[in-house]
Parts: C-alpha cells; sequence; structure tokens
C-alpha cells in the first residue's frame, strides 16, 4: 500500500509517496503473474487454431510480455511507484491496439483478466490514476463496440448487441473500479489510523515506564526511610537498655565498695549479673545481623537450665516469684550455651516488664515429645498479649513498647536461633491471662554414663 502522509486524507489517497512493503510483494507478484499469463494464452491459442493463427496474438503476448519484464526490472531497482506508472501507461496503449484490432465482442472472455490488473495497479496509485484508468478502458470498450457495429454494417441487431457488450463491460469496470477503491482507500485509512494507535501506545509506554521509574525512585526511598526508621529505633533501644545496665553495674559497684563478706559477694554476683544481660543485649544484635556465627554444642538440658537459673532469677525484683523446674529430664539438646543463655534472659526481662505489680514466671522442662523434640516453656502471669499482637510478635523490629523503650529484637532473635537448631517457637497468650512461650528443640537420650554421673 502506499505509505500516507500525516497532511490531509486526499493527499493520502490521491499522492501516494512510496509503497508499503506489503503492496510491493503483490506488485511483484502481479507483473510475474500478467508476464506469465499472456505467452501462455498465446500458446494456448496457437495449439487450438494451428496455422490459422493471427500474427498478432503471439505479437501482442511478446508485448504484455516485455512490458511486464520491464516494470520488474524498475521494481528490483527501487523504483516501485515507476514501475506501476509504467505498467499502467504500457497497458493502456497495448489495450488500445487490442480494442481496435479486434474489437469489444471478441474481447469479453477474457476482458475481466485485462482489466482488473490494471485497475488494481491504478487503484495502488490513487485516486485520480483510478479514474483516469476507468474512463480510458471505457472509451476503449466504446471504440471496441463502434468496431463491432461498424464490421456488420450497423445491422440492427448487430448494433444492439454491440451496445449492449459495451453497457455490461462498461459497468464491470466501473464498479470493479468503485469496489477496487474504496477498498484500498479503506486499507489505507485502517493502516493510518493502526499506526497512529501504533504512537499512541508507544507515547503510552514511554509514559507508563517514566511513571515506573518514579515509583521505583519513590519506593527506594521509602526503603531508606524505613531503614533510617528502624536503625532510630534499634539504636534508642539499645541506649536505653545499655544505660539501664550500666547503672545497675554502678549500683551494685557502689553497694560493694560500702559492704564487706556475705553482702560484697551479693553485690558482686548483681554487677555480674547486670554485665551478662550488657551482654546478653549486644549479642542479640550480633545475631540479629549475623555477623557472629554460632557455637553450638551438646547441652545436656537439665543441668545447663539449673546452671543458668540464678541468673535468670537476678533479672526479677521481690515482687515476683522465679521458678526452675527441670522435671528430671535427661536429654541432650545441640545448642549454643551463649545464646540459650541470651535467649533464656531476654524472655525473663519481657516477663519481668509483662508483671510491673509482681506475679509468678516459670521456667520448665517438659517431657519430650513423640517427635522426640524436647519443650522448653516459659511462663508468667503478666498482662498478655491481644490476638493482633500475639500475630506479629515474632517479626523484627515489633514492639508494643513506647520509643526508645524497646528494639523488638528480642522475640524475633529468639525464633530465628530456634529455627536455626532445628527446633520452632509457639506463643500462647491472652490480654489478662499471661503468656505462654514454649520452645521446641531437637533432642537426643542422654547417654547412661552421663547419666549416672
Amino acid at each position: 500500500m502506499p505509505e500516507p502522509t500525516p497532511r490531509t486524507r486526499a493527499d493520502s489517497t490521491d499522492r501516494p509517496h512510496g509503497l508499503g512493503r506489503r503492496t510491493d510483494a503483490m506488485l511483484r507478484s502481479l507483473l510475474l503473474l500478467v508476464a506469465l499469463y499472456h505467452p501462455l494464452l498465446a500458446a494456448w491459442i496457437a495449439l487450438r487454431l494451428g496455422s490459422g493463427l493471427d500474427l498478432m496474438v503471439p505479437s501482442m503476448a511478446a508485448a504484455h510480455t516485455l512490458l511486464c519484464v520491464l516494470c520488474l526490472l524498475e521494481h528490483r531497482n527501487g523504483r516501485s511507484l515507476h514501475a506501476a506508472a509504467t505498467f499502467l501507461v504500457g497497458e493502456a496503449l497495448l489495450l488500445v491496439l487490442a480494442y481496435g484490432y479486434w474489437g469489444l465482442a471478441a474481447q469479453l472472455r477474457v476482458q475481466m483478466v485485462q482489466l482488473v490488473p490494471v485497475l488494481l495497479v491504478a487503484a495502488v496509485l490513487g485516486r485520480r490514476p483510478l479514474a483516469w484508468a476507468t474512463a480510458w478502458l471505457c472509451a476503449l470498450m466504446t471504440l471496441g463496440g463502434w468496431i463491432d457495429a461498424a464490421g456488420a454494417l450497423f445491422r440492427p441487431d448487430r448494433v444492439l448487441q454491440a451496445a449492449t457488450d459495451l453497457a455490461v463491460s462498461a459497468f464491470g469496470a466501473v464498479m470493479t473500479a468503485w469496489l477496487l477503491h474504496h477498498s484500498v482507500t479503506g486499507l489505507r485509512e485502517s493502516l493510518h489510523e493502526a499506526r497512529q494507535r501504533s504512537q499512541e501506545l508507544a507515547r503510552k509506554r514511554d509514559e507508563l515506564q517514566v511513571e515506573m521509574q518514579a515509583r521505583e525512585r519513590s519506593r527506594d526511598q521509602l526503603v531508606h526511610a524505613m531503614k533510617m526508621d528502624n536503625v532510630g529505633r534499634l539504636a534508642s533501644g539499645i541506649a536505653h537498655d545499655f544505660n539501664h545496665l550500666l547503672a545497675l553495674v554502678l549500683g551494685y559497684v557502689a553497694k560493694a565498695r560500702r559492704s564487706e563478706g556475705a553482702a560484697l559477694q551479693d553485690a558482686l554476683q548483681g554487677a555480674d549479673s547486670a554485665t551478662r544481660r550488657a551482654s546478653a543485649v549486644s549479642r542479640r544484635l550480633l545475631d540479629f545481623s549475623r555477623l557472629e556465627p554460632g557455637r553450638p554444642q551438646l547441652l545436656d538440658a537439665a543441668a545447663t537450665l539449673t546452671a543458668m537459673a540464678p541468673v535468670v532469677q537476678q533479672v526479677f525484683d521481690e515482687r515476683v516469684h522465679c521458678e526452675v523446674d527441670t522435671g528430671g529430664v535427661q536429654r541432650l539438646i545441640h545448642f549454643d550455651p551463649a545464646q540459650l543463655e541470651s535467649i533464656l534472659l531476654s524472655l525473663a526481662v519481657n516477663a519481668n516488664q509483662a508483671m510491673p505489680d509482681g506475679g509468678r514466671f516459670s521456667l520448665r522442662l517438659q517431657p519430650p515429645q513423640p517427635d522426640g523434640a524436647l519443650v522448653l516453656q516459659l511462663q508468667d502471669t503478666g498482662q498478655g498479649m491481644s490476638e493482633s499482637v500475639r500475630a506479629r510478635c515474632l517479626e523484627p523490629f515489633f514492639t508494643t513498647k513506647p520509643v526508645g523503650q524497646g528494639t523488638g529484637l528480642g522475640l524475633s532473635v529468639t525464633a530465628s536461633l530456634v529455627a536455626a537448631a532445628g527446633g520452632s517457637v509457639q506463643v500462647h497468650s491472652r490480654p489478662g491471662a499471661g503468656t505462654r512461650i514454649e520452645l521446641h528443640l531437637p533432642s537426643r537420650p542422654l547417654a547412661p554414663l552421663a547419666a549416672s554421673a
């Protein structure tokens, strides 16, 4: 199809400035078909008539074939418009010879095969070439009808027959030209609309890409802001914890200076407990960021819990009754003892803060489950948690404490370390009914010698 220009509709249909890729292929195929048709038709007529063949038949076939070959050469050299115009003019002149020599009646059987290629190429070139070609063909048909009537000495029956042939042929040519014109015009307009839509889609795509890039930048800025907020919350919480622990250490040191004997030992033990809690705070950060690898080893669960009991009990004040019960369980767990102590201290601190008016806290070893898992149960009688808080309590940085009074890392680090050891954490809590946390850890039976020792 000719390439439409963006100026006016008349321009896009009357004066094409080039042929499209598909129209180029169509024109090439049409020229090849016409070049083959005429010599084959001449050969068939020669076989039928033999020595009675009119020499005008092969001459016209050779002229049509030569014209098509020249047009194909022009088309191959990239001058498709020139090739189409040459074909149109050449065929119009050759049809003058055909109608002037044989008349209209002799052309009726092959008329559409001769006229359709001419009209199709004219339609490709535009509305004006199609109109001129149609008028030219109607004039040629009139010439052929005149020759038919004159050859019969203008007998009334022959004149009527020639007029009928002329009317039918002219109507067929005009109708074919009209259909081709509207078809080609519709295709051109559709192509033009498709290109406009393609350009619009390309513009929308570019706008969408710009919008997506803007959203990505906004998202990156939001993520950065969230990171900075988390870092601020983390720093304020750690600073609060360390200030509190340092105050405890300084208090115990001051008490030790004023004390002797058993009181001195109690003060030193308190300072040691506060130092361990400060170490646990820094260890929670290291465990959460995974900058410090764990050193798991086989631990006697009951013996380890008994050894940690005094440290855990130091977390609570005198209004909280703390109970540690190993239940006579003889099982081995594979865990880092420092990480286990950090977990127990962190959960004990949370329990102590949940019981500002005092209460009970218990740390028990439950008998192993059927799958061999050992359960460390920590339970308090504190304020408890709502269902929405309980559902999110294991998320990093999630805390219900005021800004600067919590990091939101205790339970999330606990869940991460327990999961790394192949276990799981379960949290049960209701508002006003306290909280029960269960650490399910893989375990194995204690060796007989170790158990007896």
